[in-house]
């Protein structure tokens, strides 16, 4: 099973989203730190747990990512669309979302920066 963020990346490639510059797993490297310049879409990890418990073990594990994105400056931002299609790109391919903050403008780079938190329940194969 890939690691949830490696997951969540291929998911948001899929989508061939136009308006997402670049996406980045992890923390944004220092050279693009306060890039304004792009719209970026960085993952990570926030959820990595086992889950329903039976028989004195687990048979899934339960994942999550949080996806944090910050739209470039002058992007002329019409996101609801956006994100709408995000989301239910996610939930189609059953993830659920957990969080859908508010957005607010970044204290550093003043961009306008959206968080979503989506998670999903893995099932175990069966051991013999």
């Amino acid at each position: 099973m890939d690691l949830p963020t490696n997951q969540a990346e291929d998911l948001i490639k899929s989508g061939k989203f136009d308006w997402i510059d670049q996406i980045i797993v992890g923390p944004i490297p220092r050279e693009m730190a306060g890039n304004t310049d792009q719209t970026i879409c960085r993952i990570s990890e926030w959820l990595n747990e086992p889950t329903g418990y039976a028989n004195a073990t687990f048979k899934g594990w339960t994942i999550g990512v949080e996806v944090q994105i910050f739209y470039k400056f002058d992007s002329g931002i019409a996101t609801l669309n956006n994100e709408i299609a995000l989301a239910k790109l996610f939930v189609k391919n059953h993830w659920t979302v957990e969080q859908s903050n508010d957005h607010i403008q970044d204290p550093d780079t003043h961009q306008v920066t959206k968080v979503f938190y989506f998670a999903k329940n893995e099932l175990l194969k069966e051991e013999r």
